[in-house]
């Protein structure tokens, strides 16, 4: 039997970029020493065996029966968790709406599916197991998250490149970072307001620099 943890992104960034790098992403796939919906916990080594052999399957919410979606290119323990990297395939039926989920915040979580044996965890006082290894088979990732205390936080730069008028900021500060329409809006008129204090025009090079800082401090907005 495969066992299914789900776990948002925390501190996820996902890579929305140019061609060469579109459907690239980045985060956690599982956070140590915290408790999970059913109070299971994962400890730091948990992984470790696993990471010696080949990559899990990657799938969307655990559907082990269709084709994988793509391919995870890095996984490794951290000092936080189990940290991932992959590549959604542009040329799979379910790639560009994944993608195109993603970019929305639609499809937030990871979820990790693995085998494990009575020797591979404790059971803890209060109830809920403690994880020290398993087999890990597959990481997918998933709409409905049983934990809900990671999300996505941020995008990679090179997704600025495109951001060319005042307009686009807002766009991109709603649709990429999660912003109300009216936190976006007040926000970039504010730069505005302030851009003409110094100079009658902004660089593009300034609102995708200011735009980026924006992206990163977005949970001081809401």
């Amino acid at each position: 039997m495969i066992i299914k943890i789900d776990l948002p992104m925390e501190k996820c960034q996902l890579k929305f970029a140019s061609d060469e790098t579109k459907g690239e992403f980045e985060g956690y796939a599982s956070i140590f020493d915290s408790n999970d919906s059913v109070n299971d916990t994962m400890t730091p080594g948990t992984f470790a065996k696993s990471l010696e052999g080949r990559m899990p399957s990657m799938f969307i919410n655990h559907d082990s029966r269709a084709i994988p979606v793509g391919d995870w290119t890095e996984m490794k323990e951290d000092d936080h968790g189990l940290f991932s990297k992959g590549r959604i395939d542009m040329n799979h039926i379910d790639g560009p709406s994944l993608y195109s989920a993603m970019k929305r915040g639609a499809m937030s979580g990871e979820s990790v599916g693995f085998t494990a044996t009575k020797e591979d965890y404790t059971m803890k006082k209060d109830g809920g197991r403690e994880y020290h290894n398993l087999k890990l088979m597959e990481v997918s990732l998933c709409t409905f998250p049983c934990d809900d205390g990671a999300r996505i936080t941020g995008v990679k730069a090179s997704d600025m490149d495109i951001l060319e008028t005042l307009r686009d900021c807002e766009d991109y500060l709603r649709e990429s970072c999660g912003f109300s329409k009216s936190v976006a809006v007040a926000l970039v008129s504010h730069i505005k307001n302030m851009a003409r204090s110094e100079s009658a025009k902004v660089a593009d090079e300034s609102l995708t620099d200011i735009t980026q800082a924006l992206a990163g401090w977005r949970g001081k907005f809401i």
